[in-house]
């Protein structure tokens, strides 16, 4: 990844918003919808894809620009030559926005997600914000299994709309390899060594019924960073954006404004 050498080319589509940027051995897919003065980047978590986004992205762009993406080997862009880091995950993000122009966004980050938008918050690139929703692995339960657990007992949790989008993004889209792959990597990244570096104001939310962000977790997370907000969605689980979207999209806006 240490050359970013950057092509882009239009995917087949019918919708001119469709682009996939090809960098140096990695694929960014981004949708992009709406328009107005802000711009949101929605970053998915581990083995899933854009699509669990979708409601969010839906209520943003009344307003506003929303980029979402899908990241090098989840969703529609195929899998690159080697599994990446956290670290390596922003920078081929960062260098996919530069490439379509996108300037101040926001960056909407969800499980792995919040994760990847931490460290991109860290590169002195202009943000107008930054939400971490429900992030990933929780320093007092770190390890694969208890991680595991944690995320079978979100699923009995969550509604089977959302079940279904996971359970085939991770079958379908994702497979059992990459995924491992990508979780040795997404534990091995610690988000509350980068939160107090994060110069944007920052939000950090969760659903009162997450196991795997837990209430302490999130005020741990915000007390490294003065000013941070933290925010809760009522009877939501660990993807508390999917039903939930104009909730969130309300907290979007209320940190940065009217787009």
């Amino acid at each position: 990844m240490e050359s970013l050498a950057i092509k882009e080319s239009l995917a087949m589509t019918a919708k001119p918003e469709e682009r996939e940027v090809v960098l140096e051995g990695a694929t960014v897919h981004i949708h992009t919808s709406g328009a107005g003065a802000t711009t949101y980047v929605l970053i998915h978590g581990i083995g899933v894809s854009s699509r669990y986004f979708r409601p969010l992205a839906d209520e943003l762009s009344r307003d506003a620009v929303v980029h979402n993406v899908d990241l090098p080997g989840h969703g529609r862009a195929p899998k690159p030559a080697h599994a990446l880091s956290v670290p390596e995950y922003a920078r081929v993000l960062w260098a996919a926005l530069d490439r379509i122009g996108t300037e101040a966004p926001v960056l909407v980050g969800h499980s792995m997600g919040a994760q990847i938008a931490a460290e991109m918050a860290l590169t002195g690139q202009l943000l107008s914000g930054v939400v971490l929703l429900g992030p990933a692995n929780y320093a007092a339960e770190r390890g694969f299994w208890r991680q595991a657990l944690r995320l079978g007992q979100d699923s009995l949790r969550e509604p089977p709309s959302v079940t279904a989008v996971v359970v085939t993004d991770y079958a379908l889209r994702c497979g059992p390899s990459w995924y491992l792959q990508t979780a040795a990597a997404m534990l091995g990244h610690h988000i509350e060594d980068a939160i107090g570096g994060i110069q944007a104001p920052l939000l950090i939310g969760r659903g009162t019924k997450d196991p795997l962000a837990p209430r302490r977790w999130v005020e741990e997370l915000a007390a490294l960073r003065p000013g941070a907000q933290t925010a809760e969605v009522a009877g939501e689980a660990h993807a508390l954006m999917v039903r939930s979207a104009p909730e969130v999209a309300r907290l979007c806006r209320g940190l940065v404004g009217p787009g």
